[in-house]
């Protein structure tokens, strides 16, 4: 039961679907401290956990850094893109 819990967050993260894999990872959380206060989470289950959580973090940090490069992108395409035209007066007058 846990693999496919943890084969269905890992599913939803590579999906970058976040609040699903945040909604999944309470279920799984609740199982294990289920298990732990009746003394029956083995040291495999704890070990499952923690090589989830660092799979997860190398993707949302991977996920962090994409995101970051397309904000750099749009700023810099405001910086350098075409600016605003200033109106020029439609009636010149000399004298």
């Amino acid at each position: 039961m846990s693999e496919r819990a943890t084969d269905e967050m890992r599913k939803a993260a590579a999906a970058g679907d976040w609040p699903a894999v945040l909604r999944l990872w309470e279920q799984y959380a609740a199982g294990i401290r289920g298990e732990l206060a009746g003394r029956a989470c083995t040291h495999a289950r704890l070990l499952e956990a923690r090589e989830f959580l660092d799979w997860a973090r190398r993707i949302a940090l991977c996920a962090r850094a994409q995101n970051q490069q397309q904000l750099d992108a749009i700023h810099a395409a405001q910086q350098y893109g075409p600016q605003p035209s200033q109106r020029r007066p439609a009636l010149h007058t000399s004298l």
